[in-house]
């Protein structure tokens, strides 16, 4: 399946009409990946939670600034199966966890406001991530610290408007 067919399959995910029009719009105008449009791009995202203790990985994340959830943009020639599989590995440092693209559970579109990036618009797809996190391995280079933590703890540290949809949505689940 191709980036645009999977992107199209994963509007079933949101339910906001605004953001659904938003994504229709900008499957319209092509140039989906970073690689081709540097300002706006499709991004996959993914939430390592632990379901028996319901706790989720958060991280620092040293270019933005912020505590999020991993992920990052889609590289061209790339399917989100092979976005997520190469962001878990870079990330996390697991291999392959996905055999098959699991369904979406939120989408959002992220603005980002800054001098320092040249990205301005993320339109980020986001995965559930079900692990015990006994074999991540966190690469540090991306972060300046990484913690396992409650859903009412992230909220305490979490800011960006998208990541909170996403605790909210697991919080739901």
């Amino acid at each position: 399946m191709d980036l645009v067919k999977e992107i199209e399959t994963a509007l079933d995910a949101c339910e906001s009409p605004s953001i659904r029009k938003e994504y229709e719009e900008r499957l319209q105008e092509g140039l989906l990946v970073r690689d081709e449009n540097i300002h706006s791009h499709f991004c996959a995202y993914f939430v390592p939670y632990n379901p028996s203790n319901k706790s989720v990985l958060i991280g620092d994340h040293k270019k933005s600034g912020l505590w999020l959830m991993p992920g990052g943009h889609v590289d061209a020639g790339e399917t989100l199966l092979q976005t997520l599989n190469r962001e878990i590995e870079e990330e996390l440092g697991v291999s392959d966890f996905y055999k098959e693209r699991p369904d979406p559970f939120l989408l959002s579109v992220t603005n980002i406001v800054t001098d320092v990036r040249p990205c301005q618009k993320h339109f980020d797809i986001w995965h559930l991530m079900e692990t015990d996190g006994e074999n991540i391995e966190v690469d540090l280079t991306e972060y300046n610290e990484v913690r396992w933590v409650s859903i009412k703890d992230a909220r305490e540290l979490v800011t960006d408007p998208a990541n909170i949809a996403a605790l909210n949505r697991l919080e739901n689940m």
